[in-house]
């Protein structure tokens, strides 16, 4: 089931909170951040859950004309059964642009199947490891 979060989601933002630190390298997102995306007008979290536990999630900006994808990603028994494509034809509305890590070939080749196009480069924009960032968008005719 895909759910839009609200503020009453709390287990919902706990998880997505203990998965960040699972799968993501120095995650950007403290639980803070994620209570205030959770509220903002401009920002949005979909879940996909089974059972009430989060099997993936994406979180995104909303800046009028685009969005921006900050983070999406489905754990790891999850993976390969079609959740994160539900999950981004969610907001397949309007242009969307992202960054990833220039070793992340899976994601590269998830965004690439869904005709994202690199776009850019940001030089040593990641850390820990220190990587630059690919950044892509997904052009949407809305005609």
């Amino acid at each position: 089931m895909i759910k839009k979060l609200t503020s009453d989601d709390i287990n919902y933002i706990e998880q997505i909170f203990n998965l960040e630190k699972e799968i993501f390298i120095n995650s950007a997102f403290n639980r803070t951040y994620l209570d205030t995306l959770i509220k903002g007008d401009n920002s949005f979290i979909y879940v996909y859950s089974i059972d009430n536990k989060v099997c993936g999630y994406l979180i995104v900006l909303d800046s009028i004309d685009v969005y921006e994808i900050l983070a999406i990603a489905t754990v790891e028994e999850y993976r390969n059964k079609g959740i994160a494509q539900k999950l981004l034809n969610k907001i397949k509305t309007k242009d969307i642009f992202l960054e990833v890590r220039e070793s992340n070939q899976v994601a590269i080749n998830f965004y690439k199947k869904n005709k994202f196009k690199e776009i850019s480069i940001r030089k040593n924009y990641y850390s820990e490891p220190t990587e630059n960032a690919i950044i892509m968008k997904l052009e949407v005719n809305n005609e």
